[in-house]
C-alpha cells in the first residue's frame, strides 16, 4: 500500500453546487512511500462572480483569478497531471462533482481512476473521534495545516490524514493495495454523464431553460415544502444539481432574497416582458 502511488488533490469554488458555482483553484500533488513526488496547482478563473462570504473562506478574491485560466483549460491540464494514477481526496463528491461538470460541459474525457475518500476511510479507521472534518484531523494528528481552505494546504493536510489512515490499516494487516481495494469496497469515479440533465432537460422544461438562459423575468405556481403554493415573480439565475434534483437559483421578489427553486414543484410558468432587474 505505502509504495503505491496516489495523487491527492482538492479543489476551491465559488460555492457549494456544481452547475451554477464553479472552480477557483484545483491543487494535487503525487506521493509514494508517503514522500511527495512532484505536485500541480492553479487558480481558476470561474468567469463569474465570487461571492464575499465564500471569498471570505478561502482568501481567494475575483483580482487574484482574473489572469488564470479558464475552468476547461484547468480541468484539462489537472487531469493530464494526474494521468493514470489513483486519487485522494477528502469529502471527495465534493471535488469529483465540479471536476465531472466541467468535464460534462467542455467535453473532456476524464479518465477512470480510483477516487478515494480520507472521509470514509477517517470515519471507518477512527470511529471514536468525535469530528472528521479535514481541519479537526489535521489537529487530532498533529499535521502541519496553517492555511485553512486553500488548495495546496488542503492537499498536505490530506496526505498527512490519509498516510495516518494507511497506518492504521497496517496494523489491521491491511497492506497491500489489493486487500485495500478489497476491504474499502468501490472507489467514486469522475462521472460527467450524470449533468447531462443539465442540458438535455425534459420536453416540459424547455421553455423554461430558454428563459434562463435569455435572462427572462419569470411568474410562477410554486410548491413549497409545507405543499403550499404561492405565486411568485423571480428572476432566474441559473439551473444547477444537488443531491440528485434540479434546482432553478433565482432573484424571488416575495421574499426578496436568492432562492433555490425544486423544479418538480414548480407547476407552472410564463415568461414576463419586463426585463430581468440586476441583484
Amino acid at each position: 500500500m505505502r509504495q503505491s502511488t496516489f495523487v491527492v488533490f482538492d479543489t476551491e469554488t465559488t460555492g457549494l453546487y456544481a452547475g451554477y458555482d464553479q472552480l477557483v483553484e484545483i491543487a494535487a500533488c503525487r506521493i509514494c512511500d508517503g514522500t511527495v513526488i512532484d505536485d500541480f496547482e492553479t487558480l481558476v478563473n470561474p468567469e463569474r462572480d465570487i461571492p464575499q462570504e465564500i471569498s471570505d473562506i478561502h482568501g481567494i478574491t475575483e483580482e487574484m483569478v482574473s489572469g488564470a485560466p479558464a475552468c476547461s483549460e484547468a480541468v484539462t491540464k489537472f487531469l493530464d497531471y494526474v494521468n493514470g494514477d489513483e486519487l485522494v481526496a477528502h469529502n471527495a463528491p465534493f471535488d469529483e462533482n465540479f471536476i465531472s461538470f466541467n468535464c460534462h460541459k467542455y467535453k473532456i474525457e476524464p479518465p477512470v481512476n480510483n477516487i478515494y475518500d480520507t472521509l470514509i476511510l477517517t470515519r471507518r479507521l477512527f470511529p471514536e473521534l468525535k469530528s472528521h472534518g479535514l481541519a479537526a484531523l489535521t489537529n487530532i494528528f498533529d499535521i502541519s495545516h496553517e492555511v485553512k481552505h486553500r488548495g495546496m494546504p488542503d492537499v498536505m493536510g490530506t496526505r498527512g490524514v490519509f498516510l495516518e489512515c494507511i497506518s492504521r490499516l497496517e496494523r489491521h494487516g491491511i497492506k497491500s493495495k489489493q486487500q485495500f481495494d478489497v476491504w474499502y469496497g468501490d472507489p467514486l469515479r469522475f462521472s460527467p454523464e450524470k449533468y447531462g440533465l443539465l442540458v438535455s432537460l425534459p420536453e416540459e422544461y424547455s421553455e423554461l431553460r430558454k428563459a434562463v438562459e435569455g435572462g427572462q423575468l419569470l411568474e410562477v405556481d410554486y410548491e413549497d415544502r409545507t405543499t403550499k403554493r404561492t405565486r411568485r415573480i423571480i428572476a432566474p439565475q441559473g439551473l444547477f444539481v444537488a443531491h440528485g434534483n434540479l434546482y432553478l437559483t433565482a432573484y424571488c421578489h416575495l421574499r426578496q432574497a436568492n432562492r433555490n427553486f425544486k423544479l418538480e414543484r414548480i407547476h407552472a410558468f410564463r415568461i414576463l416582458d419586463t426585463p430581468v432587474i440586476s441583484h
